[in-house]
């Protein structure tokens, strides 16, 4: 395909300059990450009929479970996001007895487990906790 060289000469001499932005992203939990990573590891083992997709899936979810323990234990978190990540741990020690129990539960794991991936990048993407104390108005400190 050509285009015709007239064609730049078409644009105006005042065009605005495209802008380059940074996008403010959270801060990168990589134990939530990996946590997540496991997770759709053990996900991927639960749709696999071949021999030992089980016993991946439960390893994969064992460290799924590690991970979310050393989110816990790293990083100062907000009352309402160590909840959810309790919460979390709850579901993947539910989901690794319904592997366990194989059969038609593997697919009611795998819903738990797509979900609760989804609820990890959830909590991943929550900024974390304000750490500055507000006095009350009676005690506020003068300049």
């Amino acid at each position: 395909m050509t285009t015709a060289a007239s064609r730049s000469a078409q644009l105006p001499a005042n065009a605005p300059q495209p802008v380059a932005v940074t996008p403010t992203l959270p801060a990168r939990d990589a134990d939530l990450e990996t946590a997540g990573d496991h997770i759709a590891e053990a996900i991927t083992h639960l749709g696999k009929t071949r021999r030992g997709g089980h016993e991946a899936a439960l390893r994969a979810l064992g460290q799924a479970e590690a991970a979310m323990n050393r989110a816990l234990r790293a990083k100062a978190r907000g009352e309402r996001a160590s909840r959810a990540l309790h919460s979390a741990l709850r579901d993947v020690q539910s989901a690794e007895r319904a592997v366990q129990r194989g059969g038609a539960s593997d697919t009611i794991a795998a819903r738990q487990l797509t979900a609760l991936n989804k609820d990890l990048d959830d909590l991943a993407m929550q900024p974390p906790p304000d750490t500055t104390e507000t006095l009350p108005d009676d005690q506020q400190q003068l300049p």
